[in-house]
């Protein structure tokens, strides 16, 4: 049986890890493999060190936040704070989607807070598309079909409205924060500024998604409405014996 395949796609070193690693700690226990995509370079994110520096901090934090999770990293190097949906970053995810394969894939909310997050909502639900294409080239041959699409919560929930699905991540609620815990330049720039680190939020937010599921922890998603639409049994590849604690509430 062929091996499952999940694409997460973020914006910046440690989104991923924010919004769904317990879910594709879930996967990944199961077999699937897991390609974890990062869009940019992060090298907005130190008010101290010098932006190249910084993003060869932040991709060394997220090779090793990854390597946690035993799963590829695709590193595509765009500009933070400047990633927009144009004709060359389309290509790159296009040919990120035609190289892995994806059964499945998450990527930010198009209502997320950040223009970033934004971008990557568009790139990948256009790319998605396009990877099926032929006549378009690229590095990698065009895919036989559209894999469904499912967007992550946004920070602390604000905007997106109500999630379609929560996934039980009580249970992998640990490798969320090692992978997290590996951010370790963010973590403590945040707790400077904030006087928490990302760990610390990631498990308010983790719990109010569980309260809403009646579990410990949990994670949220949406499923994408644009053509081919996502449905909440999507997130489950029928026949491919990968079980997740998928939970819906009545609305």
């Amino acid at each position: 049986m062929t091996a499952v395949r999940i694409l997460a796609f973020g914006a910046h070193p440690d989104d991923v890890e924010l919004f769904c690693a317990g879910t594709l700690a879930h996967y990944a226990r199961q077999g699937a493999e897991v390609t974890v995509a990062v869009a940019t370079n992060g090298e907005l994110g130190s008010r101290t060190l010098s932006p190249a520096r910084t993003a060869a901090v932040r991709e060394e934090e997220a090779r090793r936040a990854v390597g946690v999770l035993g799963a590829e990293l695709l590193w595509l190097g765009q500009p933070d704070g400047f990633l927009f949906d144009t004709a060359d970053t389309r290509r790159q995810v296009v040919e990120v989607l035609r190289r892995v394969r994806p059964d499945v894939v998450l990527a930010h909310h198009p209502d997320d807070y950040h223009p970033d997050h934004r971008a990557v909502s568009r790139l990948v639900g256009a790319a998605r598309l396009l990877a099926r294409e032929p006549g378009l080239a690229t590095g990698s041959p065009a895919t036989d079909r559209v894999p469904p699409l499912f967007h992550m919560d946004t920070l602390l929930g604000t905007g997106a409205g109500t999630p379609d699905l929560w996934v039980d991540i009580t249970g992998t609620m640990a490798v969320k924060e090692a992978m997290l815990a590996e951010h370790a330049s963010q973590n403590s720039a945040r707790k400077e500024r904030k006087g928490a680190d990302f760990l610390d939020l990631t498990r308010q937010q983790a719990a109010r998604r569980g309260l809403e599921a009646g579990v410990r922890y949990a994670e949220a998603f949406t499923c994408a409405p644009s053509h081919p639409a996502a449905s909440v049994h999507d997130l489950v590849p029928e026949g491919t014996g990968i079980r997740l604690p998928v939970l819906t509430v009545p609305r």
